[in-house]
């Protein structure tokens, strides 16, 4: 990444380790976002996944 930009990554996954449950916030400074084995579906659920999960 050449250039750093302050960015907000808002998240609801409860199981998620990097969620900040409070403000409803991701706490890593980036995530890594990648096309789940349906992308290309339609549907959206099935297109992309947080590559940066972690379970808590």
């Amino acid at each position: 990444m050449a250039e750093k930009r302050n960015q907000c990554i808002h998240c609801s996954v409860e199981s998620c380790r990097h969620l900040k449950e409070e403000q409803g916030l991701c706490s890593l400074e980036a995530i890594q976002v990648s096309p789940t084995p349906m992308a290309y579906s339609g549907d959206p659920s099935d297109e992309t996944m947080c590559q940066s999960y972690e379970t808590k």
